[in-house]
Protein backbone atom coordinates (compact mmCIF):
# COMPACT_ATOMS: atom_id res chain seq x y z
CA UNK A 1 0.00 0.00 0.00
CA UNK A 2 1.49 3.38 -1.00
CA UNK A 3 1.46 6.26 1.44
CA UNK A 4 1.41 9.06 -1.13
CA UNK A 5 -2.14 10.25 -0.52
CA UNK A 6 -2.66 12.43 2.50
CA UNK A 7 -5.84 13.11 4.48
CA UNK A 8 -6.91 15.80 6.86
CA UNK A 9 -8.45 14.55 10.12
CA UNK A 10 -11.92 15.24 8.73
CA UNK A 11 -11.22 13.34 5.51
CA UNK A 12 -9.64 10.45 7.45
CA UNK A 13 -12.61 10.28 9.81
CA UNK A 14 -15.06 10.18 6.91
CA UNK A 15 -12.97 7.54 5.10
CA UNK A 16 -12.66 5.20 8.10
CA UNK A 17 -15.91 5.89 9.98
CA UNK A 18 -13.95 6.81 13.11
CA UNK A 19 -14.91 10.10 14.77
CA UNK A 20 -12.46 12.98 14.91
CA UNK A 21 -12.75 12.91 18.70
CA UNK A 22 -11.61 9.27 18.75
CA UNK A 23 -8.73 10.02 16.39
CA UNK A 24 -7.57 12.84 18.66
CA UNK A 25 -7.77 10.46 21.63
CA UNK A 26 -5.75 7.84 19.75
CA UNK A 27 -3.17 10.52 19.01
CA UNK A 28 -3.00 11.57 22.67
CA UNK A 29 -2.59 7.98 23.86
CA UNK A 30 0.03 7.34 21.19
CA UNK A 31 -1.54 4.29 19.54
CA UNK A 32 -2.24 6.14 16.28
CA UNK A 33 -0.10 9.19 15.65
CA UNK A 34 -0.77 11.21 12.48
CA UNK A 35 1.73 10.90 9.66
CA UNK A 36 2.59 14.55 10.23
CA UNK A 37 1.31 17.87 11.54
CA UNK A 38 0.93 20.99 9.45
CA UNK A 39 2.67 24.21 10.46
CA UNK A 40 -0.60 25.18 12.15
CA UNK A 41 -0.70 21.94 14.12
CA UNK A 42 -3.39 20.18 12.08
CA UNK A 43 -3.19 16.40 11.91
CA UNK A 44 -2.40 14.74 8.56
CA UNK A 45 -2.89 11.01 7.89
CA UNK A 46 -1.84 8.74 5.02
CA UNK A 47 -2.40 5.19 3.75
CA UNK A 48 0.00 3.79 6.36
CA UNK A 49 -2.26 5.37 8.98
CA UNK A 50 -5.13 3.34 7.53
CA UNK A 51 -3.16 0.10 7.93
CA UNK A 52 -2.32 1.01 11.53
CA UNK A 53 -5.95 1.85 12.29
CA UNK A 54 -7.07 -1.50 10.86
CA UNK A 55 -4.77 -3.29 13.33
CA UNK A 56 -6.12 -1.21 16.20
CA UNK A 57 -9.74 -1.91 15.31
CA UNK A 58 -9.11 -5.67 14.95
CA UNK A 59 -7.43 -5.78 18.37
CA UNK A 60 -10.23 -3.66 19.81
CA UNK A 61 -12.74 -6.11 18.32
CA UNK A 62 -10.92 -8.84 20.26
CA UNK A 63 -11.77 -6.76 23.35
CA UNK A 64 -8.23 -5.67 24.16
CA UNK A 65 -7.97 -2.45 26.14
CA UNK A 66 -6.18 0.55 24.62
CA UNK A 67 -3.25 -0.17 26.92
CA UNK A 68 -3.06 -3.76 25.71
CA UNK A 69 -3.38 -2.62 22.09
CA UNK A 70 -0.55 -0.13 22.58
CA UNK A 71 1.64 -2.84 24.12
CA UNK A 72 0.86 -5.23 21.28
CA UNK A 73 1.68 -2.63 18.62
CA UNK A 74 4.97 -1.83 20.31
CA UNK A 75 5.89 -5.53 20.28
CA UNK A 76 5.11 -6.81 16.78
CA UNK A 77 6.87 -10.07 17.60
CA UNK A 78 4.18 -10.83 20.19
CA UNK A 79 2.24 -14.00 19.35
CA UNK A 80 -1.25 -12.94 18.21
CA UNK A 81 -2.38 -16.57 18.40
CA UNK A 82 -1.57 -16.73 22.12
CA UNK A 83 -3.27 -13.38 22.63
CA UNK A 84 -6.42 -14.77 21.03
CA UNK A 85 -6.33 -17.81 23.33
CA UNK A 86 -6.05 -15.57 26.38
CA UNK A 87 -8.78 -13.25 25.12
CA UNK A 88 -11.11 -16.15 24.44
CA UNK A 89 -10.68 -17.47 27.99
CA UNK A 90 -11.22 -14.00 29.41
CA UNK A 91 -14.33 -13.42 27.30
CA UNK A 92 -15.79 -16.80 28.27
CA UNK A 93 -15.36 -15.86 31.92
CA UNK A 94 -16.89 -12.45 31.26
CA UNK A 95 -19.80 -14.11 29.43
CA UNK A 96 -20.38 -16.36 32.44
CA UNK A 97 -20.46 -13.31 34.70
CA UNK A 98 -22.82 -11.45 32.35
CA UNK A 99 -25.15 -14.46 32.16
CA UNK A 100 -25.18 -14.65 35.97
CA UNK A 101 -25.98 -10.94 36.31
CA UNK A 102 -28.78 -11.20 33.73
CA UNK A 103 -30.22 -14.23 35.55
CA UNK A 104 -30.16 -12.41 38.90
CA UNK A 105 -31.71 -9.24 37.45
CA UNK A 106 -34.45 -11.31 35.82
CA UNK A 107 -35.16 -13.12 39.08
CA UNK A 108 -35.22 -9.88 41.08
CA UNK A 109 -37.60 -8.34 38.57
CA UNK A 110 -39.85 -11.37 38.95
CA UNK A 111 -39.83 -11.00 42.73
CA UNK A 112 -40.62 -7.30 42.85
CA UNK A 113 -42.75 -6.90 39.73
CA UNK A 114 -46.36 -5.91 40.30
CA UNK A 115 -45.76 -5.38 44.01
CA UNK A 116 -45.59 -2.31 46.19
CA UNK A 117 -42.41 -0.27 45.66
CA UNK A 118 -39.36 -1.96 47.18
CA UNK A 119 -36.81 0.28 48.90
CA UNK A 120 -33.22 0.30 47.68
CA UNK A 121 -31.76 -1.28 50.83
CA UNK A 122 -34.09 -4.29 50.58
CA UNK A 123 -33.34 -4.59 46.87
CA UNK A 124 -29.58 -4.55 47.44
CA UNK A 125 -29.86 -7.18 50.19
CA UNK A 126 -31.93 -9.35 47.85
CA UNK A 127 -29.38 -9.04 45.04
CA UNK A 128 -26.56 -9.76 47.50
CA UNK A 129 -28.35 -12.93 48.64
CA UNK A 130 -28.86 -14.15 45.08
CA UNK A 131 -25.28 -13.30 44.12
CA UNK A 132 -23.92 -15.32 47.06
CA UNK A 133 -26.52 -18.11 47.04
CA UNK A 134 -24.01 -20.91 46.55
CA UNK A 135 -21.69 -19.68 49.32
CA UNK A 136 -24.66 -19.09 51.64
CA UNK A 137 -25.92 -22.64 51.12
CA UNK A 138 -22.48 -24.05 51.80
CA UNK A 139 -22.13 -22.01 54.98
CA UNK A 140 -25.53 -23.20 56.21
CA UNK A 141 -24.65 -26.83 55.52
CA UNK A 142 -21.49 -26.43 57.59
CA UNK A 143 -23.06 -24.50 60.49
CA UNK A 144 -26.71 -25.55 60.71
CA UNK A 145 -26.12 -27.58 63.85
CA UNK A 146 -24.02 -24.93 65.61
CA UNK A 147 -26.95 -23.08 67.14
CA UNK A 148 -30.71 -22.84 67.15
CA UNK A 149 -30.39 -19.55 65.27
CA UNK A 150 -28.52 -21.19 62.44
CA UNK A 151 -30.97 -24.06 62.39
CA UNK A 152 -33.84 -21.60 61.97
CA UNK A 153 -31.93 -19.59 59.41
CA UNK A 154 -31.19 -22.66 57.32
CA UNK A 155 -34.91 -23.30 56.92
CA UNK A 156 -36.05 -19.70 56.47
CA UNK A 157 -33.35 -18.33 54.17
CA UNK A 158 -35.36 -19.09 51.04
CA UNK A 159 -38.21 -16.99 52.42
CA UNK A 160 -35.86 -14.00 52.23
CA UNK A 161 -35.92 -14.40 48.46
CA UNK A 162 -39.70 -14.56 48.21
CA UNK A 163 -41.81 -11.65 47.04
CA UNK A 164 -43.88 -11.63 50.24
CA UNK A 165 -40.90 -11.16 52.54
CA UNK A 166 -39.22 -8.59 50.30
CA UNK A 167 -42.37 -6.51 50.12
CA UNK A 168 -43.02 -7.02 53.85
CA UNK A 169 -39.60 -5.59 54.66
CA UNK A 170 -40.12 -2.53 52.47
CA UNK A 171 -43.55 -1.81 53.94
CA UNK A 172 -42.22 -2.10 57.50
CA UNK A 173 -39.38 0.29 56.67
CA UNK A 174 -41.94 2.77 55.30
CA UNK A 175 -43.93 2.52 58.54
CA UNK A 176 -40.75 3.33 60.48
CA UNK A 177 -39.85 6.24 58.22
CA UNK A 178 -43.40 7.58 58.57
CA UNK A 179 -42.91 7.72 62.34
CA UNK A 180 -45.56 5.14 63.24
CA UNK A 181 -45.49 3.79 66.79
CA UNK A 182 -44.71 0.12 67.57
CA UNK A 183 -48.26 -0.34 68.89
CA UNK A 184 -49.91 1.21 65.84
CA UNK A 185 -52.67 -1.21 64.72
CA UNK A 186 -51.44 -1.12 61.12
CA UNK A 187 -47.90 -1.94 62.21
CA UNK A 188 -49.08 -4.76 64.48
CA UNK A 189 -51.19 -6.24 61.69
CA UNK A 190 -48.22 -6.12 59.36
CA UNK A 191 -45.98 -7.85 61.92
CA UNK A 192 -48.60 -10.54 62.44
CA UNK A 193 -48.71 -11.13 58.69
CA UNK A 194 -44.96 -11.78 58.74
CA UNK A 195 -45.32 -14.20 61.64
CA UNK A 196 -48.03 -16.09 59.76
CA UNK A 197 -45.58 -16.52 56.87
CA UNK A 198 -42.78 -17.75 59.12
CA UNK A 199 -44.78 -19.89 61.53
CA UNK A 200 -45.36 -22.93 59.26
CA UNK A 201 -41.62 -23.11 58.61
CA UNK A 202 -40.34 -22.31 62.10
CA UNK A 203 -42.83 -24.08 64.38
CA UNK A 204 -41.79 -27.70 63.53
CA UNK A 205 -38.16 -26.83 64.39
CA UNK A 206 -38.79 -25.46 67.87
CA UNK A 207 -38.51 -28.24 70.42
CA UNK A 208 -38.34 -27.47 74.15
CA UNK A 209 -34.57 -27.02 74.14
CA UNK A 210 -34.67 -24.65 71.17
CA UNK A 211 -37.47 -22.61 72.73
CA UNK A 212 -35.50 -22.32 75.98
CA UNK A 213 -32.41 -21.17 74.10
CA UNK A 214 -34.40 -18.53 72.23
CA UNK A 215 -36.13 -17.27 75.38
CA UNK A 216 -32.80 -16.95 77.22
CA UNK A 217 -30.98 -15.58 74.17
CA UNK A 218 -28.49 -18.42 74.31
CA UNK A 219 -26.45 -19.52 71.34
CA UNK A 220 -23.08 -20.94 70.44
CA UNK A 221 -20.30 -18.74 69.03
CA UNK A 222 -21.36 -19.69 65.52
CA UNK A 223 -24.16 -17.33 64.63
CA UNK A 224 -25.16 -16.39 61.12
CA UNK A 225 -22.44 -14.81 59.03
CA UNK A 226 -23.30 -11.07 58.86
CA UNK A 227 -21.66 -10.71 55.46
CA UNK A 228 -23.51 -13.60 53.84
CA UNK A 229 -26.78 -12.87 55.64
CA UNK A 230 -27.05 -9.08 55.93
CA UNK A 231 -30.18 -7.47 57.29
CA UNK A 232 -32.15 -4.92 55.32
CA UNK A 233 -32.84 -3.21 58.65
CA UNK A 234 -30.35 -1.02 60.51
CA UNK A 235 -29.93 -1.30 64.29
CA UNK A 236 -32.59 1.31 65.07
CA UNK A 237 -35.07 -0.42 62.78
CA UNK A 238 -34.32 -3.80 64.35
CA UNK A 239 -34.99 -2.33 67.81
CA UNK A 240 -38.29 -0.94 66.50
CA UNK A 241 -39.30 -4.38 65.21
CA UNK A 242 -38.42 -5.93 68.59
CA UNK A 243 -40.76 -3.43 70.22
CA UNK A 244 -43.45 -4.28 67.67
CA UNK A 245 -43.14 -8.00 68.47
CA UNK A 246 -43.31 -7.25 72.20
CA UNK A 247 -46.42 -5.13 71.64
CA UNK A 248 -47.92 -7.95 69.61
CA UNK A 249 -47.25 -10.44 72.40
CA UNK A 250 -48.79 -8.07 74.96
CA UNK A 251 -51.85 -7.52 72.82
CA UNK A 252 -52.34 -11.26 72.37
CA UNK A 253 -51.98 -11.74 76.13
CA UNK A 254 -54.56 -9.05 76.81
CA UNK A 255 -57.02 -10.65 74.41
CA UNK A 256 -56.57 -14.03 76.06
CA UNK A 257 -57.25 -12.50 79.50
CA UNK A 258 -60.39 -10.80 78.15
CA UNK A 259 -61.58 -14.12 76.77
CA UNK A 260 -61.09 -15.79 80.17
CA UNK A 261 -63.12 -13.06 81.90
CA UNK A 262 -65.97 -13.57 79.49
Amino acid sequence: MTMGKKYSIGEFAKLTGITERTLRHYDQTGILKPFEYTEHGHRVYNNRSIAQLQKILVLKFLDLSLGEISEHLERPEQDLGQTMVEQKNMLLEKKKQIDTVIHIITRVQGIVSGSDPVDEESLLVLIHALKNAEVRNRWITEHESDSVYNKLHSHTQELELDKEMTVWTSVMKRFIQAGKAPNDPEVLAHAEAMISILKPVVAPLLDEVALEQLEKGESSLFESNPYLFPSAFNKEEELFIEKVINELILSKGSLQQEDKKE
